[in-house]
């Protein structure tokens, strides 16, 4: 992993570098495009320097920890909500849309650790607390993209711990809430069609949401909604993207079978998991970016030498 990560790190500064040179030629010709490209190739600029795809890694080894007890609580919270109906095909598709690649037999295993878990008690504690590793990594990382982490001074939420409690309770409640009122509708229209088409549109509206309440209630200062939302709309449109070509690359590529043999599946999750880790900092980038120009009164884009003001 850290071997892979090196080598992303260096075909992204070159890359950087490439698309800055293009970005300075077409500001020239086209001042409105250059603002938006200038602002875009800065955002890239900052997801090179804060390290961001070393800390899509870590955020990932620590949300593989916390998968399980994070499907655990989640199929739990959907038995309570729709009872034997959580449990169905329509459900398990669902989730397979949301979240593709997942491991053979992942989410039969979470159905029936569900089903054991009895009612509040220590269980639920010791799966929130490791449903909570993943989160608090993620808290760290986005602490280190808004320049919270060393400022300390600066951070003015206080009790992180229940702050990060409460995200991760706040997104299982609102996912499950969503997905149970989605397959309800579904259902109810008894049209197989219907019901497909709103499985389709699972994917981006749901991580839409879940982004959008992360970027804007894990940060260690106020974010406003309509920052979380951009972050939120770029990381959704990207993770799309990156769902499409990493499906296009395992169907065309015999070789990861043959590298991986029966750990493909796992391997494949992992993978993309990652890939929507280091999706997921960049629309904090984006999303810090306002921050900043807020915070300091400033458009996150210099404007061009030719529009200057006298």
């Amino acid at each position: 992993m850290n071997e892979t990560v090196r080598a992303l790190r260096e075909m992204q500064g070159s890359a950087v570098e490439r698309l800055a040179g293009l970005g300075s030629r077409a500001a020239r010709a086209f001042p409105p495009l250059g603002q938006v490209g200038g602002f875009l190739l800065e955002v890239l600029r900052k997801y090179h320097r804060d390290d961001c795809l070393t800390y899509a890694a870590s955020i990932s080894f620590f949300l593989t920890i916390s998968l399980i007890p994070l499907a655990t609580l989640f199929f739990k919270l959907m038995g309570w909500m729709l009872g034997s109906g959580a449990y169905s095909f329509t459900v398990q598709r669902a989730i397979s849309e949301m979240y593709p690649y997942l491991p053979r037999g992942f989410i039969a295993d979470s159905i029936q650790n569900s089903r054991k878990l009895g009612g509040l008690g220590l269980s639920w504690g010791v799966l929130l607390i490791g449903a909570h590793w993943g989160v608090n990594q993620l808290d760290r990382s986005l602490s280190h993209i808004f320049g919270l982490r060393i400022k300390v001074h600066r951070q003015t939420r206080k009790y992180p711990l229940l702050r990060r409690l409460a995200v991760v309770v706040g997104i299982l409640v609102a996912l499950v809430t969503l997905l149970a009122v989605t397959v309800n509708m579904a259902l109810l229209s008894r049209a197989p069609s219907a019901t497909m088409r709103v499985l389709h549109l699972l994917p981006p509206v749901f991580g839409l949401v879940l982004v959008t309440l992360v970027l804007q209630h894990l940060p260690r200062r106020p974010v406003q909604f309509r920052h979380a939302l951009l972050g939120g709309v770029v990381c959704s449109l990207l993770w799309w993207v990156a769902k499409v070509w990493f499906g296009y690359y395992l169907k065309h590529t015999p070789t990861w079978g043959i590298l991986y043999g029966s750990l493909g599946s796992v391997m494949a999750a992992l993978v993309f998991l990652y890939y929507s880790c280091a999706i997921l900092l960049l629309g904090a980038e984006v999303t810090a970016a306002f921050y900043r120009a807020a915070a300091t009164g400033a458009f996150p884009v210099r404007p061009s030498p030719g529009r200057r003001k006298a």
